[in-house]
């Protein structure tokens, strides 16, 4: 109990911590995070149910006209975080701090994700590297700038990253029914992520024996079946969550199905010809994901100081260029991992979320970094750790550089191009943090090697994180590696 208490007392100060970091950056880009953004649709429709009624009876952007009422298109559960604040708060709350709210929470749970992970022994990374790593998810990446100014489009795929989280989180640590919850979460958040359920259903099936390798043979049957009971339990939270989303859709859309897009398309985008979905979009959608880099804005053919522009013209760069440290897929090998079948799991599903994103019918508008390719984040960065190479100078250095580069786009997204001080402030401050992180690695002096102990059958959740399990984590990881030697 003591540890649990300390745990979670550190979970309070890093949360505390977070929030005032992202909350003084938000002052530095002039962001007023007292008043609702200007896209408060989930706050009106939160007031509207408050007021016994579902259309919210303004038409704003994203809205649709069924039965001459107004209604919003966006799954309910954002809206429906928000009652008890907009009950008890009324028009004093703001959807500004409540998506930092959920940024910092991201951040807590991708570290907490990362020690279970270590525990696991699943990798061989240091609570300081996961701690970095972690720190890097959010501030290195478009979480950054999502999550800074509310509007409901970036809250909501800030809170859809929470369910993500949860569902990895809960996987790993085999809580199943908060690991559907998490499904469920995402589902009533942005549906089209709700593929992130690939993954708790893959580590179940693979703990009951199913895709298992005996003697050169594959076997496809469970070595346990589950009792009705433990199958109820563990899907009861998804079935609610599927229910809600089914009578919403009915009661908003008149359609158990629909989302209500295909409504929006035919009121308001005639231009979209093939659908929600279609291989018409792959190749647009691709060239922004991953090959549109920055412009430059030239005064004429002899202009020799061209300005550079990251906003372009609103449609995003690409995620490599958003986040450098990515590249590290591309061009180091992964190294072995002890569960490699997790890791393939991962990729299936990196492989599967980004396939529905590229085949939807928008690139995500407006932007500074692909954002419709966020959802890939969180086990991008599990990959990450997953990976063999310890955080040296060139992943700090590249982790460094996409802090820098988020920091820039934050600023150009929410309030202008950035200037040469801000430039120079944000790269010194960087620089600063990147020493102190190589600083901090290298006197850690924890023997890193390309392979860590193949995870034991069970380790107590309760002492995940615990200073006694690392102790002995240590011990047994060092013992291991002396064992391959």
């Amino acid at each position: 109990m003591q540890q649990f208490l300390r745990r979670r007392l550190n979970d309070g100060i890093f949360f505390v911590i977070l929030m005032v970091l992202l909350g003084g950056f938000a002052v530095v880009l002039h962001i007023d995070a007292i008043h609702p953004s200007i896209s408060g649709h989930l706050i009106m429709q939160a007031q509207a149910w408050l007021h016994g009624h579902l259309d919210i009876g303004v038409h704003t952007g994203d809205t649709i006209i069924v039965n001459g009422k107004v209604y919003i298109i966006f799954p309910p559960l954002p809206a429906l975080l928000m009652v008890p604040f907009v009950a008890i708060l009324g028009d004093k709350f703001s959807d500004v701090w409540f998506t930092w709210a959920f940024a910092a929470l991201n951040i807590m749970l991708l570290f907490r994700t990362l020690e279970v992970m270590r525990v696991r022994r699943i990798t061989i990374r240091t609570p300081l590297e996961n701690l970095i790593i972690a720190i890097t998810f959010g501030f290195g990446t478009i979480a950054l700038w999502l999550c800074l100014g509310g509007r409901v489009w970036f809250t909501a795929q800030t809170i859809s990253i929470f369910g993500i989280m949860i569902t990895l989180h809960s996987t790993l640590s085999r809580r199943w029914p908060l690991a559907t919850l998490g499904v469920g979460m995402v589902m009533l958040t942005r549906t089209s992520e709700v593929l992130i359920g690939i993954v708790p259903l893959i580590v179940y099936l693979h703990d009951l024996g199913v895709g298992r390798r005996v003697q050169q043979q594959w076997h496809f049957l469970p070595q346990r079946w589950p009792s009705m009971r433990e199958l109820a339990v563990t899907l009861a939270p998804f079935v609610v969550a599927l229910l809600i989303f089914l009578v919403h859709n009915r009661l908003y859309f008149g359609n158990f199905l629909s989302t209500g897009y295909d409504i929006q398309n035919q009121q308001y985008y005639p231009d979209i010809k093939y659908g929600v979905l279609s291989w018409h979009y792959i190749w647009p959608n691709f060239v922004v994901d991953f090959l549109r880099g920055p412009g430059f804005n030239f005064t004429g053919p002899f202009d020799v100081n061209p300005q550079s522009d990251l906003f372009i013209d609103g449609i995003g760069t690409s995620m490599f260029f958003s986040t450098p440290l990515l590249a590290i897929f591309i061009f180091a090998p992964q190294g072995k991992t002890p569960q490699a079948w997790l890791r393939n799991t991962f990729w299936v599903t990196v492989a599967m979320i980004l396939l529905s994103v590229l085949a939807y019918c928008m690139a995500g508008w407006s932007q500074v970094g692909a954002r419709y390719v966020f959802p890939l984040y969180p086990l991008l960065f599990l990959l990450l750790a997953q990976r063999a190479a310890p955080l040296d100078t060139r992943w700090i250095s590249l982790a460094g550089i996409s802090i820098f580069i988020n920091l820039l786009l934050a600023r150009t997204f929410w309030e202008r191009n950035p200037s040469a001080l801000f430039m120079a402030g944000s790269a010194g401050i960087v620089l600063i943090a990147c020493m102190i992180a190589i600083i901090m690695l290298r006197r850690q002096g924890q023997p890193q090697e390309e392979i860590a102990p193949l995870a034991p059958a069970t380790i107590p959740i309760g002492a995940a994180y615990s200073d006694e399990s690392t102790a002995k984590d240590r011990r047994s990881t060092r013992e291991g590696l002396s064992h391959i030697r």
